[in-house]
């Protein structure tokens, strides 16, 4: 066996069997890559941020149900859906009644959270997680089985509160 491998025919073999590979295997990454951007691109508007409107997929603002004493919801019709291939989601500012920013984003949050879950939301554990504790208050998410809410506050000072709400069921 080690005559047959020390032989120059075989080497000549061997190298053209694994550049034969390469070959084919780039040629199939290639036309992969192709198609999964093709099948990608019938949604019009995603490289500008703007979504196609289809209202079904994306929960309103009216699904967060009754506003915190002292505070409104904003979102835009428009520039606040986002969709990916997972599935649509609208970005909520929480303002105050006047329309401004409030002072502390993180409180805002809190304060939207708590009136939340006093009107029958849950939270949301993810895997590891044992109780409502043992997650950090910027990664809690709350559900009421339609929909579902994430903080994606920047947290910095003058910065907005933002709410992230999309649908619990990951299949529209």
């Amino acid at each position: 066996m080690m005559a047959l491998l020390r032989s120059r025919t075989t080497m000549y073999v061997l190298v053209g069997i694994v550049v034969v590979g390469l070959v084919v295997s780039a040629a199939v990454g290639l036309f992969n890559s192709l198609g999964a951007a093709t099948a990608g691109s019938p949604r019009a508007g995603q490289e500008s941020g703007t979504p196609p409107a289809q209202e079904a997929d994306v929960p309103d603002v009216s699904s967060l149900g009754s506003v915190p004493p002292g505070l409104s919801y904003s979102s835009d019709p428009d520039a606040d859906v986002y969709c990916r291939q997972e599935g649509c989601a609208r970005l909520v500012t929480v303002l105050t009644e006047d329309g401004e920013v409030t002072g502390d984003a993180r409180a805002t949050v809190q304060e939207v959270y708590d009136h939340l879950l006093d009107r029958g939301w849950k939270i949301m554990l993810p895997e590891g997680a044992e109780s409502p504790e043992d997650v950090p208050p910027e990664q809690t998410v709350l559900t009421d089985d339609t929909v579902m809410i994430a903080d994606t506050s920047t947290g910095g000072a003058g910065e907005p509160a933002v709410l992230m709400v999309r649908y619990a069921d990951l299949t529209r």
